[in-house]
């Protein structure tokens, strides 16, 4: 039985005000009708959320799921696969959702991309959808989160480390060795880049874990669920918000978390609550992204 629902991308910026997510405006209401706990949060994608929930960084987690990581391997990132509109003057990455990524499209990424990366000592491996960036020295670079660059513009500033500008130069190389070899995805798209991000020098023994069991639809958490064996009984949702409805039940839980842009929302159902929403309109404006 479903009790809980997270939603990763609940709250979008837009010229400085924090918005609802659109794809969530058939449940706003009874929404607002709940208790509301607000507080800052980081941002994150279903896969990091639930990583962050056992105390693992999510380089770390999807590692432990290998078999084994090539040897001399002194440092793991995450590859998130992206596809990329363009705006008038931007590229816009689009949200991992949107992008129908396959096992298949993964080993066609590694075996397109890894002459070209191990010259900097690096390497990608897949097992299934999943893609890891492994590397035989540390670099000194602080790439955003990918969920901080999933639905927003590519960024054009340099990161923060002594290694920034090779690993921009890293990403730029991956981005036009792409371009000359498509890779597309079972729909048809074109994978434009990859982000590596959430870099770790350790990774963990889970043994001792206790893994709780959730339903996602985020092809990455999902494959990440399987190989746990984390995906009977569930009684929490993780999902984007535009694939929420697929997953809820036919009366809505009573407790619900709402993420995105710094915030977090965290909502409670009970009769007070509701009897006073009834008295007064309830409303989101006002919030800021500052």
């Amino acid at each position: 039985m479903i009790k809980e629902v997270v939603v990763t991308d609940a709250w979008v910026k837009h010229q400085g005000d924090v918005l609802l997510n659109p794809a969530l405006k058939p449940f706003e209401q009874a929404l607002l009708s709940m208790k509301q706990t607000w507080e800052s949060a980081e941002t994150n994608t279903p896969l990091s959320w639930y990583a962050a929930n056992v105390q693992l960084s999510p380089a770390s987690l999807v590692a432990s799921l290998f078999p084994a990581l090539p040897e001399h391997t002194q440092q793991v990132w995450l590859a998130s696969p992206y596809h990329a509109r363009l705006t008038r003057s931007n590229l816009m990455v689009m949200p991992e959702y949107f992008l129908d990524w396959s096992a298949a499209t993964a080993t066609h990424v590694c075996e397109l991309l890894n002459p070209l990366l191990k010259d900097d000592g690096l390497q990608l491996i897949c097992q299934d959808e999943l893609l890891l960036l492994c590397s035989d020295k540390v670099w000194d670079i602080q790439p955003l989160s990918f969920a901080d660059v999933a639905g927003n513009t590519l960024p054009n500033k340099h990161m923060c480390g002594a290694d920034a500008g090779l690993w921009s130069r890293l990403l730029s190389e991956v981005q036009m060795m792409l371009h000359q070899s498509p890779q597309l995805t079972k729909q048809g798209l074109e994978v434009h880049g990859l982000w590596f991000w959430g870099g770790t020098e350790q990774v963990e023994d889970t043994s001792a874990i206790s893994f709780p069991s959730v339903a996602s639809t985020d092809i990455y958490l999902q494959r990440v669920l399987q190989k746990l064996n984390k995906q009977q009984n569930a009684q929490t949702i993780v999902s984007y918000a535009e694939q929420l409805d697929t997953l809820l039940p036919t009366v809505l839980p009573e407790s619900w978390v709402l993420l995105g842009a710094g915030k977090s929302v965290r909502l409670k159902n009970n009769m007070l609550t509701s009897a006073f929403s009834k008295l007064r309109q309830n409303t989101w404006k006002g919030l800021t992204s500052s």
